[in-house]
């Protein structure tokens, strides 16, 4: 009977991840690039240990994902592919935890339902591989912390454990956060306190270190650039009243999770931090002293990180992807909550009501992709991120032919890299400014196009042609583009066409 009902769960699993990643597989290939993908695609064109932005692991995944193709589908395989192993690597992570396949199934089916997973696995972000590299790191600390000390296999999972989390570190820099997190699990875990004596951990610490020095080198090499930016990108201070700023985050935090199942994953925090005031029980007791040890490993990879942001997020804007390493083991709890739940109970009811909500916004988000039929403001509508650049690039064609133009100028790296990617044939395409020269460090220095002729295209209200018509014999104004979708408009540009290029780009 057991054997029967783990293989009903696990076929669950495997319907419901087919189905899934099925329904991604089909959407991922039916929108143009959203504003950032056209730039991690010119990286995978351009392969180097480092960018101006992120670590480079995106840029390698797009490089594998488009070998044989570029089109918008291949640029995207890899988030949808990462997606499914993310889920079998949380749902192992929570069956380990558990002992329990019903949990696995849940926390798959939680994470799956909620927008900001869904997202991700359409688009490609740095978080496509830093999420599975993430779980499967935090997968094999958990069976390194459970293995026998001295022994070769222990030294094997430890290894592999800082690889995984090295990997993670090449995807994004969040993924720093695991280290603390692992670290506090061995502190306060007495079962674990002893590995802090030993030398694997340190071992596994160093792998992690060799995996990401290229990433250290390359920021050596270049002004360290990248960890500056980032720093300032996520730590500066905005303006404006703290808890405005608190309850802007809080509310896109609760739209991201699905509303329902964010105050579900809220419980679990709350399971987690209960869990951790109760003595350990002892076998007699007829509890599982696993559980605590479960609830420690959860805390410690999930309070650290969104203490951080919710802290952070009284000085500035933070975006709504960044909490997502926090949420992932409260996923893993709810999943073990809703494990233990009946079938009838209140709890499970609840549940279900809130996965329905869940599943029907996530029916909407893919309609609004293709075919956006519910009105939302401009901010938040992901739809006019990824329309209007197949046409744009057509306009830009028409006029790159007529003059003859050599390299295309823009005043957003977004617009740049989709005119490049759209164009036919592609375009090199720059920013003004030591900012745009760092972005596209890797492309062609601009003042080897000196006597030649270029384009300037520039967004309704970032006009800065005058800071441009220097750097040229002349400019000539062409008109406006406007991008309209079902009779609104969109965006609207300005193209400009610039003759005899001067030089001095990089310094405008």
């Amino acid at each position: 009977m057991e054997i029967a009902a783990r293989l009903t769960v696990r076929k669950k699993l495997f319907l419901f991840l087919g189905g899934i990643t099925l329904l991604r597989l089909f959407t991922a290939g039916s929108f143009e690039l959203s504003l950032d993908e056209g730039y991690y695609w010119l990286w995978s064109k351009h392969l180097a240990a480092g960018y101006y932005d992120h670590p480079p692991m995106v840029a390698y995944v797009v490089a594998l994902t488009t070998l044989f193709s570029d089109a918008e589908f291949f640029i995207r395989l890899g988030p949808v592919a990462g997606a499914l192993v993310s889920s079998l690597i949380l749902y192992r992570l929570a069956v380990c935890l558990f002992d329990d396949e019903r949990a696995g199934f849940y926390a798959v089916l939680i994470a799956n339902i909620t927008l900001v997973f869904t997202v991700g696995a359409l688009i490609a972000t740095p978080d496509a591989p830093l999420i599975p590299l993430y779980i499967a790191g935090m997968l094999l600390f958990l069976w390194a912390a459970r293995s026998e000390p001295g022994k070769r296999k222990s030294y094997a999972v430890w290894i592999a454990a800082g690889a995984a989390a090295g990997g993670a570190l090449l995807s994004k820099y969040t993924a720093a956060f695991f280290f603390p997190c692992a670290f506090l699990y061995l502190l306060v875990s007495p079962n674990c306190r002893l590995w802090l004596k030993r030398p694997e951990p340190y071992i596994g610490a160093v792998v992690s270190f060799l995996v990401f020095l290229p990433v250290i080198v390359w920021n050596a090499r270049h002004d360290w650039v990248s960890l500056a930016f980032q720093a300032s990108h996520g730590l500066s201070s905005v303006k404006g009243n703290p808890f405005e700023l608190f309850a802007e985050f809080a509310g896109f935090q609760i739209v991201l999770y699905s509303i329902g199942i964010f105050f579900f994953l809220f419980a679990a925090g709350i399971s987690l931090a209960g869990k951790l005031f109760i003595p350990s029980p002892s076998p007699s007791s007829g509890l599982d002293p696993r559980a605590g040890e479960a609830a420690l490993f959860l805390f410690s990879f999930s309070f650290p990180i969104l203490l951080f942001f919710v802290l952070n997020s009284f000085r500035t804007r933070i975006e709504g992807n960044w909490p997502i390493l926090g949420f992932i083991p409260l996923m893993v709890q709810a999943g073990g909550m809703a494990a233990t739940w009946k079938e009838l109970s209140a709890q499970m009811r609840l549940f279900k009501f809130a996965a329905a909500i869940a599943v029907l916004m996530l029916i909407v988000l893919h309609v609004q992709i293709i075919n956006p039929v519910i009105p939302h403001p401009q901010r938040y509508e992901i739809s006019r991120r990824i329309y209007g650049w197949k046409f744009l690039a057509e306009k830009v064609d028409h006029a790159r032919k007529k003059i003859d133009a050599a390299f295309l100028v823009s005043n957003r790296y977004q617009i740049a890299s989709l005119i490049t990617y759209y164009a036919d044939p592609p375009i090199n395409a720059y920013l003004p400014g030591k900012n745009g020269d760092l972005r596209f460090y890797f492309l062609p220095h601009p003042d080897g196009y000196k006597g030649k002729n270029a384009l300037y295209l520039t967004e309704e209200g970032r006009d800065d042609s005058a800071k441009i018509a220097p750097l040229f014999e002349r400019m000539e104004k062409t008109g406006t583009i406007d991008i309209v979708r079902k009779g609104e408009l969109i965006r609207r540009f300005t193209l400009y066409l610039c003759y005899n290029y001067r030089g001095g780009l990089e310094k405008s």
